[in-house]
């Protein structure tokens, strides 16, 4: 009987150590599978992460492109804009109608002008009249037009230059038939007769 329970007492040990190994092993098991789906967890919401930032950085480079491209097509309109408004503004420069610098004094009979049309000779001087306006007209010439290299550069532009022209309006009719024009040395001198309106007197009854 001593040895039967000696091999019961054995027996039994041994099936508590192997149960106790199961459930280390089963415990050891669940701890390694509870590690690894936190790893995978980790994982997983380090991908989603990374996949975010990913996305983000595409938006912010897109956003920068777009800027840049926006910001390079703005300038190159201002440059293109600029071009065109000095183009038009040489353009005027060159058609604009200015003014000519003028004197007009006159007397009971006459009006006296007196023009100033530095360089221009008599044959280019235009002068036209009507009952009780006058108009001259000339064209200067630029110095910088008149240059042809192709590397010049106005510094300063001070004189007139295109199409210059002054109307007189006179508060009298002019007689426009016996109207004396003469220039000299850049200065021009026109002489108008008035049209004296007849007198008559009224005889009161």
């Amino acid at each position: 009987m001593a040895e039967e329970d000696i091999i019961e007492t054995t027996a039994r040990e041994k099936q508590a150590e192997t149960e106790e190994e199961v459930e280390n092993e089963t415990n050891e098991t669940t701890e390694t599978a509870e590690e690894e789906t936190v790893k995978d967890k980790e994982q997983e919401r380090r991908e989603r992460l990374d996949e975010k930032l990913k996305q983000g950085k595409e938006i912010t480079d897109k956003i920068a492109e777009d800027i840049t491209r926006t910001v390079d097509s703005f300038i190159v309109n201002m440059k293109s804009m600029q071009k065109n408004v000095d183009g038009k503004i040489n353009d005027y420069k060159k058609t604009a109608v200015n003014g000519l610098y003028a004197d007009l004094v006159e007397d009971e009979e006459k009006y006296y002008l007196r023009a100033w049309v530095p360089g221009i000779p008599k044959k280019e001087i235009e002068i036209e009249a009507s009952d009780n306006e006058l108009v001259i007209e000339v064209e200067f010439d630029s110095l910088a037009d008149s240059i042809e290299s192709e590397d010049k550069k106005v510094i300063i532009n001070g004189l007139k230059t295109g199409k210059c022209t002054k109307t007189i309006h006179f508060e009298e009719n002019i007689d426009i038939e016996t109207i004396d024009a003469k220039a000299n040395k850049g200065v021009l001198n026109i002489v108008v007769n008035k049209i004296q309106a007849p007198k008559q007197k009224v005889n009161v009854e």
